[in-house]
């Protein structure tokens, strides 16, 4: 992995984590904006976390339509 690509997947990661963490603190207020917010940074910290990745797959593994996206996204992956 050069240092670009490095520094571009930490970069996703620790924007995923921000959009998530901001999701979670604004998801109670009237304005709907946690949940988008939530939406918008899960896929970054799973498309770049296989740590992540694994422990969602651990959480809903009785749920065939999650198992199978998280296959995509993990084959995505692969790919790039």
């Amino acid at each position: 992995m050069t240092l670009v690509a490095g520094l571009r997947k930490w970069t996703l990661i620790l924007l995923g984590s921000t959009l998530l963490l901001a999701g979670a603190l604004t998801f109670w207020l009237p304005l709907p904006i946690g949940l988008p917010l939530m939406l918008l940074g899960l896929p970054l910290i799973l498309r770049y976390s296989p740590t992540a990745r694994r422990w969602l797959t651990a959480a809903f593994a009785g749920s065939p339509t999650l198992r199978r996206q998280l296959a995509r996204i993990a084959a995505d992956e692969e790919q790039t």
